[in-house]
């Protein structure tokens, strides 16, 4: 009888250690899983877009990773098509269907480490703090990429897909 008494203690004295081993391990899972979907959604978005001539474009859309430029949002355009010369000055222009319009401005020089002075000629990278408000995600949208003709820019019409994303970037902060 005396054995009796003694095994619901041990069992007790188990059930605590069991609650903590479980509590820890879904603490780790949790700590190991946050950083992995945030640093998804960081992920640049990338897509292929053709232009009013044929042309071949790349845009990619991302956050600024390096720490020496001011953070946020950046289009990035390259060109994909040989001879094609991005102008490193002038802003993207954005518009829609029905009248509004968006200024980008130029961080070509950001495509460099700072201090670096030779800028790929087919690429330029903008900065999306100037899209606000945001784009509807149902108008299409034309961007008029500055090219080294300084009379003329290159017309690109953006597909249904990166508009949704244009759209759905969260505001910006501060």
């Amino acid at each position: 009888m005396a054995d009796a008494g003694f095994r619901p203690v041990a069992h007790r004295l188990h059930r605590p250690i069991w609650r903590s081993v479980v509590a820890a391990v879904l603490l780790a899972l949790t700590l190991t899983v946050l950083p992995l979907l945030a640093h998804a959604e960081a992920d640049p978005q990338r897509w292929t877009l053709t232009d009013s001539s044929g042309q071949v474009w790349g845009l990619t859309l991302f956050e600024q990773p390096d720490p020496a430029y001011p953070a946020g949002w950046r289009l990035r355009l390259t060109a994909r098509s040989p001879g094609q010369v991005v102008d490193h000055q002038r802003p993207l222009l954005l518009s829609d269907g029905l009248g509004s319009a968006w200024t980008l401005p130029n961080r070509s020089e950001e495509l460099v480490r700072q201090g670096e002075e030779v800028i790929p000629q087919s690429s330029a990278q903008f900065d999306m703090s100037a899209l606000d408000p945001r784009p509807s995600e149902v108008l299409p949208l034309q961007l008029e990429v500055p090219n080294d003709d300084r009379e003329e820019t290159t017309l690109v019409m953006l597909q249904p897909e990166v508009v949704q994303a244009l759209h759905e970037l969260p505001p910006k902060r501060g």
